[in-house]
């Protein structure tokens, strides 16, 4: 079925939003007009999706009853949420009203990097709402909990949204697709979803790395010129030009 975009509505709508690429990404993002959903077992973060122990207890004790009567597809935690993962496709952003030099160090990788800068309410906007098929498509604030401190069983596919404090700096939002079906559980899943947007209306700005050389700076004009973006272009903070 169809997944229509759901945005946590105490997110401001003029919050900004940034991405940090390289620009291979940066292309891509373009040339596809869409942005880049990846599975959520790609990312660095093994943790990704666990669910939080008072939660992980109680399916635990469900699968033990259920296995003592029936044969499932399905038949432990771990094996349950290696679906999740398999099935969950993530856009990550970091939510800051100005660049953030950490972000630039983790995220851009090299000196040939951008970061694009987008607004909730470009999102809203300007993103295909409709496009991908599945339970879910949400955008959420992501929260920076342990797992001993989230209680009660939440949606499994709220666990997206949480990660541990280490990961506090990031301030992230993401868009999360969920694809999983009890009925038909399915682990051959796509490494990711592209999510379809007007693209040269979404980005509102490109920053070029702050350590880029004029030749990068150029290429990326070029680029916004090929692509006919309407954002401006800039070099990021602590530059000299």
């Amino acid at each position: 079925m169809q997944a229509y975009l759901e945005i946590d509505e105490k997110i401001p709508r003029d919050q900004k939003l940034w991405r940090y690429l390289d620009l291979a990404k940066f292309i891509s993002m373009l040339d596809k007009r869409a942005l880049w959903l990846a599975r959520a077992d790609t990312f660095r973060d093994k943790h990704e999706g666990n669910f939080p122990e008072e939660m992980n207890r109680v399916i635990d004790k469900m699968y033990e009853r259920l296995n003592k009567k029936y044969k499932s597809t399905i038949r432990s935690t771990e094996e349950f949420q290696d679906y999740l993962v398999k099935n969950t496709f993530i856009s990550g952003w970091h939510k800051n009203f100005d660049e953030n030099m950490v972000m630039w160090e983790i995220y851009g990788q090299d000196n040939n990097s951008v970061a694009v800068q987008t607004t909730i309410k470009r999102i809203d906007d300007f993103v295909d709402k409709a496009a991908l098929s599945g339970h879910s498509l949400k955008l959420n604030e992501v929260v920076y909990k342990r797992a001993d401190e989230v209680r009660g069983i939440i949606p499994y596919e709220d666990c997206f949204f949480i990660k541990r404090p280490h990961f506090a700096f990031e301030q992230e939002v993401r868009i999360c697709l969920d694809t999983y079906s009890p009925e038909y559980p399915n682990k051959q899943t796509p490494l990711g979803y592209y999510l379809p947007a007007q693209i040269d209306l979404l980005i509102e700005s490109v920053l070029v790395h702050p350590d880029s050389s004029d030749w990068f700076i150029n290429v990326i004009k070029s680029i916004k010129k090929k692509y006919r973006l309407n954002a401006d272009v800039r070099l990021g903070i602590c530059g000299t030009s």
